[in-house]
């Protein structure tokens, strides 16, 4: 997949997230906020697991239509062979390409031979994949719940703010941890996003109080996600590893609602942002993800997310009238410029292997 495709991608799960502020936050008004994770990651596994169900299906057909095939090559080589004395193994069977029961053959030999190996190796890994999918699981649980409890006291702008530092906490984990030094474009651009997230969001005087250590650690949880899933997502199956991580997010929540909001209340008004964020802000949105983060940088990525307080903004004067203030619109111009600016280096890279595809036909 091009990366620009990838970046574009990105920059529409951003905007799913940047709808789900003033939901949540309106959400969480009326429903305990690890009752509301519970059942928005829960609605969010089920679609991925009837995802996962169909797919099995489509492919499950797919493969008894090419077994139907094999068994068709077999039956024409024999009437082949009793016809014509196996003078027609050379040139093919009669209704069917040359060589096509030839392959068939030997890919049923081959399947055959290294089935004890195969399963070994479809083992470990399974064992990989789960084992990746519950750590980043965690660490979205992690990000997910100190972000709601914190909303519970912290502005919502205040909280976009905080949360957008992952975009400079990633690159610094590529760098540390990594060894990934982010290219001067990225660079340049996650300083315009942090600038633009502080003018956009923060108003004086600004005081930390507990939300906001709480805000932080989830700016932290949701970098480390970030990270992971870069690493984790270029060799495991991306539909598997993000409904993994979405029932960690599920059991995670309902075990701390049952302990700590008992008893377990679901008002009904919040059911709209439930279904919402359920299916699109969480099934869709890590779906995405998942598949199309391994196709650019974590740094890239981050910077695409810090995004979402734009989106955010631009949401709430479509659903409530809310206009940006002349502050507000300067920081998000900065925002996006940092993203525009983050482009250079992709877009210059695509400039020099196109010419040098055209110098190499010419």
């Amino acid at each position: 997949m091009p990366q620009v495709v990838a970046d574009l991608l990105l920059l529409l799960i951003t905007i799913i997230w940047g709808t789900t502020f003033v939901l949540v936050k309106d959400a969480i008004a009326s429903i305990k906020p690890f009752t509301f994770l519970a059942v928005r990651f829960f609605v969010g596994s089920v679609i991925l697991l009837l995802w996962l169900g169909l797919r099995r299906v489509l492919l499950s057909r797919r493969a008894t239509g090419e077994a139907g095939s094999d068994r068709e090559c077999r039956l024409k080589a024999g009437e082949t062979r009793h016809g014509s004395n196996g003078a027609g193994a050379a040139g093919g069977v009669a209704g069917l390409p040359a060589g096509t029961c030839a392959v068939g053959s030997l890919g049923a030999a081959a399947a055959s031979g290294g089935a004890d190996a195969g399963a070994r190796g479809d083992s470990r890994v399974r064992r990989e994949l789960i084992r990746a999918s519950v750590i980043t699981g965690i660490t979205l649980f992690f990000a997910y719940s100190t972000q709601t409890v914190g909303l519970l006291t912290v502005a919502a702008g205040k909280a976009a703010f905080i949360t957008g530092l992952s975009v400079v906490l990633v690159p610094v984990g590529s760098a540390l941890l990594l060894r990934v030094v982010p290219e001067w474009s990225t660079t340049m651009g996650v300083i315009l996003a942090t600038i633009g997230l502080g003018v956009m969001s923060l108003t004086l005087p600004f005081r930390v109080e507990t939300g906001d250590v709480l805000i932080f650690l989830c700016a932290i949880g949701f970098a480390a996600h970030i990270l992971l899933v870069g690493i984790h997502s270029k060799n495991n199956d991306p539909a598997v590893f993000a409904a993994i991580q979405l029932m960690i997010v599920a059991a995670g929540s309902l075990v701390c609602a049952l302990l700590l909001e008992r008893p377990l209340v679901i008002p009904g008004q919040t059911w709209g942002a439930i279904t919402f964020t359920g299916i699109m802000a969480t099934a869709v949105t890590v779906l995405i993800q998942s598949t199309v983060q391994k196709y650019t940088t974590a740094s890239h990525a981050a910077l695409i997310y810090s995004a979402e307080p734009v989106f955010a903004a631009l949401f709430g004067w479509i659903a409530l009238g809310e206009m940006l203030s002349p502050r507000e619109t300067v920081g998000a111009v900065l925002i996006l410029a940092g993203m525009l600016v983050s482009e250079i280096t992709p877009w210059k890279r695509r400039q020099l292997a196109e010419e040098q595809t055209v110098a190499g036909e010419g």
